[in-house]
């Protein structure tokens, strides 16, 4: 499989997903894709990851834009540490047809990095789902794989991104509602906390133990709450969030809203942590297959008889 590293900055989570759609797209075409939101991790040393990515990769795939020219330009930040990197490897003889510009959006002149602006760039900034966009990212096919012969894509091969996007949403947990006749009565026998009862919500699906887990978490320190927010009674069994310890006019006026937060969060953490489970499933795979084609290879070469 021919090894790509793509170089880009963090501008802002659109500009991201596009690099992932990019990179899930290259990856259908059995091409092994590094970038920094698939393999760093906390405490990763970030330096020795941009230089070991830049030099082990057949390609680099430099997404220009005007953020990632003035970074590189100035050699300030990541891109600015990429960018010296890329120009040592090709003062050191690199072949320059390695790093290949991407014109994502915007004015060429105004996106080109100086130190690549000499070599010819592929223009992706057109829609995925467009003939120009399809017909350049052949080029760049072509030139990865190193065949005049082009591995052709279309626009059903391209479906696949819309229609992975749409499955995680389906497969989103939503809550459908509070389950009236299982609310609980108060015991209002004047001891504290008599006042308040349990009410389940139904949610579209029962979770594993990972969603459970990330939930209770976030309900008990959610992104946005208010004076009346009650950590420590939320939890889930089977198709229900149980709040033990509430009212309904509680629920009404302030749980709600943090209910709702809390299992948005927990649907993008749980699909984060999955995506990165199956990737990194996958990278095992690829290494245990690359360790037994190498030792079927080395085998081949062994000579027993004299």
């Amino acid at each position: 499989m021919k090894k790509i590293f793509i170089s880009y900055t963090w501008e802002n989570e659109e500009h991201k997903e596009w690099v992932k759609k990019l990179a899930m797209l290259l990856e259908k075409d059995s091409i092994d894709v590094n970038i920094d939101q698939w393999k760093l991790e906390p405490g990763d040393e970030l330096t020795k990851y941009m230089e070991q990515s830049i030099r082990s990769s057949d390609y680099v795939l430099i997404i220009c834009s005007e953020k990632y020219k003035n970074k590189s330009d100035s050699r300030n930040g990541g891109s600015g540490y990429e960018a010296r990197l890329i120009s040592d490897e090709i003062h050191k003889g690199v072949n320059k047809k390695k790093f290949i510009p991407i014109l994502k959006d915007g004015n060429w002149d105004l996106v080109a990095p100086d130190f690549i602006k000499g070599n010819l760039y592929v223009d992706l900034s057109q829609d995925f789902k467009t003939d120009s966009f399809q017909t350049n990212y052949n080029d760049l096919l072509t030139t990865i794989y190193g065949v005049s012969k082009k591995p052709k894509v279309n626009k059903s091969d391209l479906d696949f991104i819309k229609d992975k996007e749409e499955v995680k949403e389906d497969n989103s947990i939503k809550i459908e509602g509070i389950i009236t006749d299982e609310v609980t009565v108060p015991t209002n026998d004047g001891t504290r906390g008599s006042a308040l009862y349990k009410i389940p919500f139904r949610i579209s699906k029962s979770p594993d133990y990972l969603w459970k887990d990330l939930f209770v978490k976030n309900w008990n320190n959610p992104p946005k709450f208010t004076t009346m927010h009650r950590p420590g009674i939320a939890g889930v069994s089977g198709t229900r969030i149980i709040l033990d310890g509430t009212t309904i006019e509680e629920v009404k006026n302030y749980h709600r809203d943090t209910l709702v937060l809390a299992v948005n969060k927990t649907n993008n953490e749980y699909d984060e942590i999955k995506e990165k489970q199956r990737r990194e499933e996958e990278r095992q795979q690829r290494i245990k297959k690359e360790h037994y084609e190498k030792i079927r290879k080395d085998s081949n070469e062994i000579n027993f008889n004299d």
